[in-house]
């Protein structure tokens, strides 16, 4: 809007209205029609231009319906790189992406305020970019963008971030952070080769997902530590990710999570360990609350809001669950009791397939669109296995909270050492390959005592250190756990430990 002076009329006023079409919403989509209007006297002159979709992209048959534009109509339209002239190459021109470019977080939640700041960030920081092309003044402005320009197509994606930086980086084990030209963090993340995994991100070139090119629009710059271990990288990694609370992380963050302590029988819990809820650490209420309404045999335990079976269904499906396993008939054992041993049994017989996290309390059901008994029996199966593998692995974490370990990293030829206490680890050192895992300083401590302990750090670290342990063995590298004064676990042993938990 452009006034001669405050007494001037409304009616006198200039006005630039812009309007945009697009195939989906962000970060999904792109766009596809922009329009543009002076207004001044009530008299408009409208202008219009599609924007070429990217290779292998489509209208969708809904948006081609509303707007009317067809796939006939984007043979005019003008290329993605006319379009973006002054960075033609970016993966993503997106507020949050151009913002980060230019060194400036937008944050998480969508609010007006915080887009009209980085809106007119982004805007200043374009005219500089201008003023380096030599465009200064609006006429000079219209000047550039009458210029006629030869689309100049790439055939491989070009990102921001300097090629030299991400390939001096060192084949070594460590996590690395990727930066906004500010310095500030967008992701972190753990490698066995720090060279091989940060340069892995720019070799795709397609089917990359769009929070990633969002992200890759905006790192600059890479910062990063070694490791003597993939697995000391990997127990840094959480505690790095908790410090530095980068936007881009989404696993093993600190927001809006907390540790559940239970009864026994999980038909109780409690944000605290307790006698009466000694068990724990647990991650996912959910999962919890899910199980305690199976057990009264509640609809609650498969029901989301909206989603979920209707009450007869889930009768007919709960009906079948109880006829088909023996368990669930004793009568001298209380329904969580029957279910937790059921869900043992479904595991020691390998009804799974694929590994199961406590947290994953909304897994693949999601996709359902039918609910029939059959498949609220399996529901059920799933959610009695998923209960009863939280209170093993519940069981094993405080165990794990006390203990050391001796590994060798597959291919090396030294030992490392790694001390656990109270879930933190404050010490890590080379041994002597022949050498045991140490008796842990607080394996004498009662288990009560090492629940209240806990935090949700230790929880993920110890969470880590278990995935590692399973890494190792699966490769057969020689590991040793010790968890008390006892001998350690090593080999079939500690296995098949981890084939439990």
């Amino acid at each position: 809007m452009v006034l001669g002076s405050h007494s001037e009329p409304l009616s006198q006023v200039e006005v630039l209205v812009v309007d945009c079409q697009a195939t989906a919403a962000a970060p999904r989509g792109h766009l596809l029609e922009i329009g543009w209007a002076q207004v001044r006297n009530t008299v408009t002159h409208p202008h219009a231009c599609l924007i070429a979709l990217p290779e292998g992209e489509e209208i969708p048959p809904a948006v081609s319906r509303i707007t009317g534009i067809s796939e006939h109509m984007m043979r005019a339209a003008v290329d993605r790189q006319l379009a973006w002239r002054l960075l033609p190459n970016l993966p993503r021109c997106s507020l949050r992406a151009l913002a980060g470019y230019f060194g400036r977080a937008v944050g998480a939640l969508r609010r007006s305020a915080d887009h009209v700041e980085a809106t007119a960030f982004v805007w200043q920081e374009l005219v500089r970019l201008l003023e380096t092309n030599g465009v200064s003044t609006w006429s000079a402005l219209r000047d550039w963008l009458a210029a006629p320009v030869e689309p100049t197509r790439c055939r491989r994606r070009l990102w921001p971030m300097p090629r030299d930086v991400r390939l001096s980086l060192p084949h070594a084990p460590g996590i690395y952070r990727m930066l906004r030209i500010d310095g500030s963090v967008l992701y972190v993340g753990k490698a066995a080769s720090l060279h091989h995994r940060v340069n892995s991100y720019f070799r795709k070139q397609n089917g990359v997902p769009e929070r990633l090119l969002e992200m890759l629009s905006q790192a600059r710059a890479i910062s990063f530590d070694v490791t003597p271990s993939p697995l000391e990288a990997a127990l840094l990694e959480p505690d790095e990710i908790k410090r530095r609370r980068p936007p881009y992380n989404v696993a093993l963050t600190i927001h809006d999570r907390a540790l559940w302590f239970t009864s026994p029988d999980l038909s109780v819990r409690r944000p605290e360990p307790s006698p009466h809820c000694p068990l724990g650490p647990f991650a996912s209420p959910e999962t919890l609350d899910q199980f305690a309404a199976l057990a009264r045999g509640d609809r609650a335990a498969l029901t989301s809001g909206p989603w979920g079976p209707d009450a007869g269904t889930f009768k007919a499906g709960y009906e079948r669950l109880c006829a088909t396993h023996p368990e669930l008939s004793c009568v001298d054992l209380s329904p969580h009791a029957k279910l937790l041993r059921l869900g043992t049994r479904l595991w020691r017989e390998g009804r799974r397939d694929r590994d199961v996290d406590e947290d994953d309390a909304n897994d693949t059901r999601r996709g359902l669109t039918v609910w029939t008994p059959e498949f609220v029996q399996v529901s059920l199966e799933w959610l009695a296995l998923r209960a009863a593998l939280a209170r093993r692995r519940a069981i094993w974490l405080t165990r794990l909270a006390d203990s050391s370990v001796v590994w060798r990293e597959p291919g090396d030829s030294c030992a490392r050492l790694i001390v656990v206490e109270h879930g933190e680890v404050p010490l890590s050192a080379a041994v002597d390959a022949s050498a045991p895992p140490p008796i842990p300083p607080g394996c004498r401590r009662p288990a009560a005592a090492r629940r209240e302990a806990l935090t949700v750090a230790s929880f993920d670290r110890l969470r880590v250190l278990t995935t590692e342990l399973k890494r190792l063995t699966a490769a057969g590298a020689p590991v040793a756990l010790r968890l008390g004064v006892g001998p350690a676990l090593d080999e079939s042993r500690l296995a098949s430990a981890l084939w439990w938990v």
